[in-house]
């Protein structure tokens, strides 16, 4: 997809120019790099749409303003900076753990298979697809030509 077509930002209600400029900026970047051609990343968007639409990026924004004002369970306070930068990485996890969520949807179902079809190293995929396990999201379903397979539920 590129990561210069996706933008994100947080902005209060009462930032009013500072989102003029976010919008501006994002608008120039898009019309700059030409229409998108959606059906190539068909792939790529559904796992992106399931990122965004999860209870972890809700969960997450829900929380921003009460551990940068008021500090998290510890009593620290977080400068908005470092809130982000945890942001982004969780996102990143999220998006990755519905790659192979999608990857599995679509047929994919060992690791290397996973490997060849999203890029990410063996140890990542499988690290995050105990996790989607954990979750219920997949399971393993055997072995075939002694590799563990996996499934959507």
């Amino acid at each position: 997809m590129g990561k210069d077509r996706i933008h994100l930002a947080w902005v209060s209600s009462a930032e009013a120019q500072r989102f003029v400029e976010v919008v501006t900026r994002v608008t120039d970047s898009i019309k700059g790099q030409g229409k998108f051609d959606s059906k190539a990343f068909a792939f790529e968007l559904a796992a992106a749409e399931k990122t965004l639409a999860g209870e972890t990026l809700r969960w997450m924004v829900g929380k921003e303003v009460k551990i940068t004002t008021k500090g998290d369970v510890y009593g620290r306070k977080w400068d908005k900076k470092s809130f982000e930068i945890i942001i982004d990485s969780v996102l990143e996890r999220e998006y990755q753990k519905n790659l192979i969520f999608q990857a599995i949807k679509d047929g994919f179902t060992s690791v290397r298979v996973i490997n060849k079809k999203i890029g990410l190293d063996l140890s990542r995929i499988s690290y995050l697809l105990a996790d989607l396990e954990k979750t219920g999201m997949v399971e393993f379903t055997g072995m075939e030509e002694s590799k563990p397979v996996f499934a959507v539920l």
